[in-house]
Protein backbone atom coordinates (compact mmCIF):
# COMPACT_ATOMS: atom_id res chain seq x y z
CA UNK A 1 0.00 0.00 0.00
CA UNK A 2 3.02 2.49 0.95
CA UNK A 3 4.22 1.65 -2.68
CA UNK A 4 1.40 2.95 -4.64
CA UNK A 5 0.83 5.73 -2.69
CA UNK A 6 4.53 6.73 -3.34
CA UNK A 7 4.10 6.14 -7.04
CA UNK A 8 0.97 8.12 -7.51
CA UNK A 9 2.67 11.26 -5.43
CA UNK A 10 5.75 11.16 -7.83
CA UNK A 11 3.01 11.36 -10.76
CA UNK A 12 1.51 14.17 -9.13
CA UNK A 13 4.70 15.45 -8.89
CA UNK A 14 5.17 14.89 -12.59
CA UNK A 15 2.00 16.30 -13.74
CA UNK A 16 1.83 19.63 -12.08
CA UNK A 17 5.66 20.29 -13.84
CA UNK A 18 3.27 20.61 -16.88
CA UNK A 19 2.81 24.27 -15.49
CA UNK A 20 6.13 25.06 -15.58
CA UNK A 21 6.89 26.50 -19.31
CA UNK A 22 10.66 25.50 -18.79
CA UNK A 23 10.39 21.64 -18.80
CA UNK A 24 9.64 19.58 -21.29
CA UNK A 25 6.04 17.96 -21.06
CA UNK A 26 6.02 14.11 -20.16
CA UNK A 27 4.96 11.21 -22.40
CA UNK A 28 1.54 10.41 -21.81
CA UNK A 29 1.03 6.82 -21.26
CA UNK A 30 -2.38 6.09 -20.12
CA UNK A 31 -5.38 7.21 -22.31
CA UNK A 32 -6.82 9.24 -19.29
CA UNK A 33 -3.26 10.90 -19.02
CA UNK A 34 -3.30 11.57 -22.75
CA UNK A 35 -6.43 13.54 -22.73
CA UNK A 36 -5.03 15.98 -19.99
CA UNK A 37 -2.11 16.71 -21.88
CA UNK A 38 -4.13 17.62 -24.82
CA UNK A 39 -6.06 19.85 -23.03
CA UNK A 40 -2.89 21.28 -21.03
CA UNK A 41 -0.98 21.91 -24.28
CA UNK A 42 -3.76 23.51 -26.29
CA UNK A 43 -4.18 25.96 -22.71
CA UNK A 44 -0.54 26.96 -23.09
CA UNK A 45 -0.85 27.62 -26.90
CA UNK A 46 -3.31 30.12 -25.93
CA UNK A 47 -1.50 31.45 -23.45
CA UNK A 48 1.23 31.95 -26.04
CA UNK A 49 -0.74 33.46 -28.54
CA UNK A 50 -2.52 36.17 -26.27
CA UNK A 51 1.42 36.78 -24.98
CA UNK A 52 2.11 37.24 -28.75
CA UNK A 53 -0.73 38.99 -30.47
CA UNK A 54 -0.72 42.64 -29.31
CA UNK A 55 2.90 42.63 -30.61
CA UNK A 56 1.91 41.50 -33.80
CA UNK A 57 -1.14 44.08 -34.35
CA UNK A 58 1.61 46.76 -33.04
CA UNK A 59 3.88 46.17 -35.99
CA UNK A 60 0.74 46.36 -38.33
CA UNK A 61 0.00 49.90 -37.13
CA UNK A 62 3.39 51.49 -37.73
CA UNK A 63 3.29 50.02 -41.44
CA UNK A 64 -0.49 51.25 -42.00
CA UNK A 65 0.57 54.95 -40.47
CA UNK A 66 3.84 54.82 -43.21
CA UNK A 67 1.51 53.98 -45.92
CA UNK A 68 -1.02 56.78 -45.04
CA UNK A 69 2.12 59.39 -44.39
CA UNK A 70 3.66 58.25 -47.60
CA UNK A 71 0.08 58.96 -49.69
CA UNK A 72 -0.24 62.63 -48.27
CA UNK A 73 3.26 63.28 -49.08
CA UNK A 74 2.46 61.65 -52.60
CA UNK A 75 -0.97 63.94 -53.03
CA UNK A 76 0.64 67.23 -51.44
CA UNK A 77 3.38 66.45 -54.10
CA UNK A 78 0.92 66.59 -57.01
CA UNK A 79 -0.87 69.71 -56.20
CA UNK A 80 2.34 71.05 -56.38
CA UNK A 81 3.09 70.52 -59.39
CA UNK A 82 0.27 70.76 -60.66
CA UNK A 83 0.28 74.79 -59.13
CA UNK A 84 3.76 75.49 -60.37
CA UNK A 85 2.53 74.10 -64.24
CA UNK A 86 -1.10 76.45 -63.45
CA UNK A 87 1.00 79.54 -62.77
CA UNK A 88 3.71 79.15 -65.48
CA UNK A 89 0.82 78.80 -67.72
CA UNK A 90 -0.34 82.03 -66.39
CA UNK A 91 2.61 83.56 -66.85
CA UNK A 92 3.96 82.29 -70.36
CA UNK A 93 0.45 81.48 -72.01
CA UNK A 94 -1.82 84.26 -71.15
CA UNK A 95 -1.18 87.44 -72.31
CA UNK A 96 -0.40 90.44 -69.83
CA UNK A 97 -3.19 91.94 -69.35
CA UNK A 98 -2.01 95.66 -70.24
CA UNK A 99 -0.49 94.24 -73.52
CA UNK A 100 -3.30 96.37 -75.60
CA UNK A 101 -1.17 99.40 -74.56
CA UNK A 102 2.11 98.34 -76.40
CA UNK A 103 0.38 97.13 -79.36
CA UNK A 104 1.82 99.57 -82.74
CA UNK A 105 -0.91 101.45 -84.03
CA UNK A 106 -1.76 100.27 -87.59
CA UNK A 107 -1.37 102.95 -90.02
CA UNK A 108 -5.06 103.05 -92.01
CA UNK A 109 -3.97 105.73 -94.72
CA UNK A 110 -2.37 102.85 -97.04
CA UNK A 111 -0.43 104.53 -99.91
CA UNK A 112 -0.95 107.88 -99.18
CA UNK A 113 2.34 108.71 -98.04
CA UNK A 114 3.98 107.02 -101.49
CA UNK A 115 1.16 109.51 -103.00
CA UNK A 116 1.95 112.48 -101.82
CA UNK A 117 5.73 112.08 -101.78
CA UNK A 118 5.35 111.16 -105.59
CA UNK A 119 4.69 114.67 -106.74
CA UNK A 120 1.57 113.62 -108.62
CA UNK A 121 -0.88 114.99 -106.24
CA UNK A 122 -0.74 118.53 -103.89
CA UNK A 123 -2.25 117.84 -100.64
CA UNK A 124 -5.67 120.06 -100.23
CA UNK A 125 -6.06 123.21 -97.43
CA UNK A 126 -7.63 121.65 -94.36
CA UNK A 127 -8.88 123.70 -91.67
CA UNK A 128 -7.38 122.57 -88.22
CA UNK A 129 -8.76 120.05 -86.48
CA UNK A 130 -9.42 120.09 -82.50
CA UNK A 131 -8.74 116.72 -80.94
CA UNK A 132 -9.98 116.60 -77.24
CA UNK A 133 -7.74 114.91 -74.74
CA UNK A 134 -8.01 111.06 -74.54
CA UNK A 135 -7.18 111.28 -70.95
CA UNK A 136 -8.07 114.56 -68.57
CA UNK A 137 -7.02 113.49 -64.89
CA UNK A 138 -6.08 115.26 -61.81
CA UNK A 139 -3.37 114.66 -58.76
CA UNK A 140 -2.96 115.74 -55.83
CA UNK A 141 0.40 117.53 -54.52
CA UNK A 142 -0.54 116.81 -50.47
CA UNK A 143 -1.87 113.36 -51.21
CA UNK A 144 0.78 111.57 -53.11
CA UNK A 145 -0.87 108.17 -52.99
CA UNK A 146 -4.18 109.10 -53.80
CA UNK A 147 -4.82 108.16 -57.38
CA UNK A 148 -6.76 110.10 -59.75
CA UNK A 149 -10.73 110.27 -59.48
CA UNK A 150 -12.36 108.81 -62.84
CA UNK A 151 -15.88 108.20 -63.41
CA UNK A 152 -16.81 111.17 -61.78
CA UNK A 153 -19.81 112.04 -64.17
CA UNK A 154 -21.02 108.57 -64.77
CA UNK A 155 -25.16 107.54 -64.09
CA UNK A 156 -27.07 105.08 -63.64
CA UNK A 157 -29.90 104.55 -67.06
CA UNK A 158 -32.45 101.45 -66.29
CA UNK A 159 -32.32 100.66 -69.68
CA UNK A 160 -28.63 100.93 -70.61
CA UNK A 161 -26.65 100.63 -67.16
CA UNK A 162 -23.61 102.50 -66.24
CA UNK A 163 -23.10 105.31 -68.78
CA UNK A 164 -19.44 107.37 -68.88
CA UNK A 165 -20.11 110.67 -70.62
CA UNK A 166 -17.63 112.00 -72.91
CA UNK A 167 -16.45 114.20 -70.65
CA UNK A 168 -13.26 116.33 -69.53
CA UNK A 169 -12.05 117.89 -66.77
CA UNK A 170 -9.56 120.75 -65.89
CA UNK A 171 -9.19 121.46 -62.26
CA UNK A 172 -5.96 123.56 -60.99
CA UNK A 173 -5.38 124.62 -57.76
CA UNK A 174 -1.77 124.80 -55.86
CA UNK A 175 -2.60 121.03 -54.42
CA UNK A 176 -4.03 119.98 -57.68
CA UNK A 177 -2.49 119.24 -61.14
CA UNK A 178 -3.78 117.77 -64.30
CA UNK A 179 -2.88 115.38 -66.38
CA UNK A 180 -3.62 115.21 -69.69
CA UNK A 181 -3.28 112.97 -72.81
CA UNK A 182 -3.51 113.06 -76.66
CA UNK A 183 -2.72 110.86 -79.43
CA UNK A 184 -2.25 112.42 -82.81
CA UNK A 185 -3.98 110.11 -85.43
CA UNK A 186 -4.63 112.32 -88.34
CA UNK A 187 -2.56 112.15 -91.65
CA UNK A 188 -0.58 114.54 -92.84
CA UNK A 189 -1.32 117.13 -89.87
CA UNK A 190 1.65 117.05 -87.71
CA UNK A 191 2.27 120.12 -86.97
CA UNK A 192 0.18 120.64 -83.21
CA UNK A 193 -0.36 123.31 -80.81
CA UNK A 194 -1.61 122.83 -77.26
CA UNK A 195 -4.16 125.76 -76.26
CA UNK A 196 -6.33 126.41 -73.28
CA UNK A 197 -10.01 127.35 -74.85
CA UNK A 198 -12.32 128.64 -72.00
CA UNK A 199 -15.57 130.37 -72.30
CA UNK A 200 -16.94 133.62 -70.88
CA UNK A 201 -17.68 134.20 -67.51
CA UNK A 202 -21.69 134.09 -67.14
CA UNK A 203 -21.78 131.88 -70.72
CA UNK A 204 -24.80 129.78 -71.19
CA UNK A 205 -23.03 125.96 -70.32
CA UNK A 206 -24.98 123.15 -71.63
CA UNK A 207 -25.94 120.27 -69.10
CA UNK A 208 -22.98 118.90 -66.55
CA UNK A 209 -20.40 121.59 -67.81
CA UNK A 210 -19.50 124.31 -65.70
CA UNK A 211 -16.69 126.72 -65.09
CA UNK A 212 -14.78 128.62 -62.82
CA UNK A 213 -11.71 130.37 -62.69
CA UNK A 214 -9.39 133.31 -60.50
CA UNK A 215 -9.36 135.78 -63.19
CA UNK A 216 -5.54 136.30 -62.50
CA UNK A 217 -4.01 132.72 -62.44
CA UNK A 218 -1.31 132.07 -64.09
CA UNK A 219 -0.38 128.53 -64.91
CA UNK A 220 2.94 126.39 -66.02
CA UNK A 221 2.92 123.31 -68.84
CA UNK A 222 5.04 121.12 -68.55
CA UNK A 223 5.93 118.16 -71.00
CA UNK A 224 6.14 114.41 -69.56
CA UNK A 225 8.87 111.49 -70.83
CA UNK A 226 6.19 108.44 -71.58
CA UNK A 227 6.69 105.91 -74.23
CA UNK A 228 3.52 104.35 -73.47
CA UNK A 229 -0.61 105.26 -72.76
CA UNK A 230 -0.44 106.34 -69.18
CA UNK A 231 -2.92 103.90 -66.52
CA UNK A 232 -5.60 106.06 -65.16
CA UNK A 233 -6.00 103.41 -62.75
CA UNK A 234 -2.83 103.37 -61.56
CA UNK A 235 -2.23 107.31 -61.68
CA UNK A 236 -1.27 109.44 -58.51
CA UNK A 237 1.05 112.13 -57.88
CA UNK A 238 4.05 110.11 -56.89
CA UNK A 239 3.17 107.54 -60.17
CA UNK A 240 2.68 110.15 -62.93
CA UNK A 241 5.79 110.37 -65.72
CA UNK A 242 8.61 112.56 -65.18
CA UNK A 243 8.95 115.99 -66.62
CA UNK A 244 11.17 116.17 -69.60
CA UNK A 245 10.42 119.87 -69.76
CA UNK A 246 8.47 123.03 -68.98
CA UNK A 247 6.70 124.05 -72.36
CA UNK A 248 5.39 127.86 -70.84
CA UNK A 249 3.79 130.05 -68.39
CA UNK A 250 0.72 131.91 -69.24
CA UNK A 251 -2.16 133.60 -68.09
CA UNK A 252 -5.96 131.91 -69.79
CA UNK A 253 -7.59 134.16 -71.46
CA UNK A 254 -11.47 133.80 -70.45
CA UNK A 255 -12.86 134.12 -73.75
CA UNK A 256 -11.38 131.83 -76.36
CA UNK A 257 -8.35 129.96 -77.57
CA UNK A 258 -4.91 130.92 -75.50
CA UNK A 259 -1.68 129.60 -77.69
CA UNK A 260 0.39 127.83 -74.90
CA UNK A 261 2.68 125.51 -76.73
CA UNK A 262 3.41 124.86 -80.86
CA UNK A 263 5.08 121.32 -81.42
CA UNK A 264 5.45 118.68 -83.74
CA UNK A 265 3.76 115.37 -83.70
CA UNK A 266 4.35 112.51 -85.94
CA UNK A 267 1.16 110.14 -87.25
CA UNK A 268 0.59 108.03 -83.98
CA UNK A 269 3.19 109.69 -81.57
CA UNK A 270 1.42 110.56 -77.82
CA UNK A 271 1.63 113.52 -75.93
CA UNK A 272 1.19 114.04 -72.22
CA UNK A 273 1.16 117.20 -69.93
CA UNK A 274 0.66 118.44 -66.95
CA UNK A 275 -1.05 121.92 -66.10
CA UNK A 276 -0.16 123.16 -62.62
CA UNK A 277 0.09 126.71 -61.03
CA UNK A 278 2.74 129.06 -61.61
CA UNK A 279 5.07 129.04 -59.19
CA UNK A 280 3.79 131.67 -56.01
CA UNK A 281 0.55 132.18 -57.68
CA UNK A 282 -2.52 131.38 -55.89
CA UNK A 283 -4.83 130.17 -59.38
CA UNK A 284 -7.89 128.43 -59.29
CA UNK A 285 -9.94 126.82 -62.60
CA UNK A 286 -12.17 124.19 -62.37
CA UNK A 287 -13.89 123.73 -65.80
CA UNK A 288 -15.98 120.83 -67.12
CA UNK A 289 -16.63 120.03 -71.27
CA UNK A 290 -19.37 118.74 -71.88
CA UNK A 291 -20.26 116.00 -75.18
CA UNK A 292 -20.24 118.64 -77.57
CA UNK A 293 -18.62 122.03 -75.82
CA UNK A 294 -14.34 121.49 -75.75
CA UNK A 295 -13.30 123.63 -72.63
CA UNK A 296 -10.31 123.13 -70.88
CA UNK A 297 -6.71 121.78 -73.39
CA UNK A 298 -7.18 120.93 -76.88
CA UNK A 299 -4.74 120.83 -79.30
CA UNK A 300 -5.39 121.88 -83.31
CA UNK A 301 -3.54 120.12 -85.85
CA UNK A 302 -2.60 122.26 -88.81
Amino acid sequence: MANRDAEYEELLTKRDSLDSEDIEPFSPEGPSDRIQWWIRTFQRGQNTNRATSPSREGEHIPRLLLWLAAAVVLVACTDLIALAYVARMFGTVFQDKDFALNLEYANPYIGLKELYESGKLNSSEIAPILIRPRVSAQVFVDQPDKLAPRGEHDYWDETWGMLSPNERRLHVTPKVHTIVQFRAIDFGMEDCRLVFTLPKLGAQLEDHASFSMHPASRFDVFRLAVERPIDVKKLSYRTKPKVAEKVATLQARMDGDTLIHQFPCPWSSLHVFEVACAEGSECMVDTWSSQNATYGESSPHL
